[in-house]
């Protein structure tokens, strides 16, 4: 699925140039499901915006499926993330004003497929993490874990190969975090995903088939004894 050789991202900050990627090589099969852990500053963020599509590499190759995601134009590149990548992140990003089921057909939108298709759609994506009554709600009449509920459906709703969450249980208490690592496990062995997860809990961490740390911009990856 993913084929990352050697990339490297640097930032200027003032006079100091900062190093959030130094140099990585990465494979992530089809299918798999990676944790990715490592201290405030290591990288992790920047390395799943380079798995997204959401920023470029200095250097290096990212390629999805034989696409190198680096040399693409705004435009194709664009169109990749709403076809082929569902992003989940801590925040939810819902917008306040639109229902349930608006938030999640926002994802349907720039595919071009009509009004009615994406009702369905949207309304069968609610119903597949548990909100099948919730379609007309707005965020503010849902709890956090239903509004990351509302994010994993929208996410999902448009069929993608690949699912990037970064840090989506991190507004949760634990129970809630139990029981949205127990949606996205689920989905990910139904939807047959590949699943990059970014987490700052081990106990997250000790139930991955792989887990990968990074820090200092450089990563190691092991097969998770603990899973």
């Amino acid at each position: 699925m993913y084929e990352l050789r050697n990339v490297t991202k640097r930032y200027s900050r003032g006079k100091e140039a900062v190093h959030a990627l130094a140099g990585i090589d990465l494979t992530i099969p089809d299918g798999d499901r990676l944790v990715i852990q490592g201290p405030t500053g290591g990288g992790k963020s920047t390395l799943l915006q380079m798995l997204g599509g959401l920023d470029r590499p200095t250097s290096g190759e990212v390629v999805l499926d034989g696409v190198d995601l680096a040399n693409l134009s705004e435009a194709r590149l664009t169109r990749v993330r709403s076809e082929s990548i569902g992003f989940v992140f801590q925040s939810f990003n819902l917008i306040p004003t639109l229902t349930a089921q608006e938030n999640v057909e926002t994802a349907l939108v720039p595919l071009g497929i009509k009004v009615k298709e994406r009702r369905e759609l949207a309304a069968e994506a609610l119903k597949s993490v548990g909100l099948g009554e919730r379609l007309g709600h707005l965020p503010s009449e849902m709890s956090g874990g239903q509004q990351q509920r509302v994010a994993i459906a929208r996410a999902l709703v448009k069929r993608p190969k690949v699912l990037l969450a970064d840090e989506p249980t991190g507004n949760l208490d634990e129970g809630m975090r139990d029981e949205i690592m127990d949606v996205l496990e689920r989905l990910w062995k139904e939807h047959g995903l590949t699943f990059v997860m970014v987490t700052h809990d081990s106990a997250i961490a000790r139930k991955a088939p792989r887990l990968a740390t990074i820090r200092k911009g450089r990563i190691t990856v092991k097969e998770n004894a603990g899973a």
